[in-house]
């Protein structure tokens, strides 16, 4: 299963509204910056530079984002989960 599949399967579970006070940060955008917090292990301090997200935010995405891939890929990978 590639990047983009898996954007799009899990896309409903971390997709946010734009609001007129702020722009949401897009599911797509969500999805690299947990990537790379997984792939590098960086912490959420050095990541924000690479992402332009506040550190604050990245607090809140990549466990969110993490919880949708799991509930994504634990029917394709993992036996009773």
């Amino acid at each position: 299963m590639d990047v983009i599949n898996i954007n799009t399967c899990q896309d409903p579970l971390i997709q946010r509204n734009t609001t007129h006070m702020r722009e949401a940060v897009s599911s797509r955008e969500r999805l690299i910056a947990t990537l790379r917090y997984l792939a590098t292990g960086k912490s959420v301090e050095d990541l924000k530079f690479s992402c332009a997200i506040s550190p604050q935010l990245l607090g809140k995405i990549i466990p969110e984002t993490c919880w949708a891939l799991f509930m994504t890929l634990k029917n394709e990978y993992l036996k009773d989960a």
